[in-house]
């Protein structure tokens, strides 16, 4: 075909007849790298849409954590006033004292039930860091050092997220006596 034959073609159909020296597209190539692509950004997607479903369950999950640690304090005094009540008070105190034994069961139902869980910190228990915060450390013939000798303010975890550090004192080897 001349030169003048394929003008004419292209112009009577308005199709460009590619030339001859002209590389030949790789359609094959094209689809691999398009499925490639389209397999990543599936990929992605799903990455996303799992991600955003955590996050979700998450923020329900710890959505009262701010309530709870404002609870924690009402809690500490309760068991504080719990604490002052002897075996032989008067009747009038014991009552008081058992009203306010069951006020402090019952808001720790509830608080157990939405995931709430005291932090173990038990005398002779090995000290964690991750779970305790030494407050001041405490000489002991009985304990080995680096154990808790006792819990000053309890600790608490909402679900598996540590709200609060249980206050501990830690013990230490006893001065020998001369």
């Amino acid at each position: 075909m001349t030169e003048e034959e394929k003008t004419s073609s292209e112009e009577e159909t308005g199709v460009e007849t590619p030339a001859a020296t002209e590389e030949e597209k790789d359609w094959a190539g094209e689809a691999r790298k398009f499925q490639d692509l389209y397999l990543r950004c599936a990929a992605e997607t799903e990455n996303m849409r799992r991600r955003f479903q955590k996050e979700r369950e998450d923020i329900s999950r710890f959505a009262g954590e701010t309530i709870i640690r404002s609870v924690l304090p009402s809690l500490d005094n309760l068991g504080l006033a719990l604490s002052y009540v002897r075996e032989g008070a008067p009747g009038e105190a014991l009552n008081l004292a058992e009203g306010v034994r069951l006020t402090l069961k019952g808001l720790m139902d509830v608080l157990t039930e939405n995931g709430l869980r005291p932090v173990p910190a038990e005398r002779g228990q090995t000290f964690d860091p991750n779970l305790h915060e030494a407050i001041g450390q405490q000489p002991e013939t009985e304990l080995p050092p680096g154990s808790i000798s006792q819990e000053v303010q309890a600790g608490y975890a909402l679900h598996e997220r540590l709200i609060r550090p249980a206050k501990v004192l830690v013990a230490t080897a006893a001065p020998e006596a001369e």
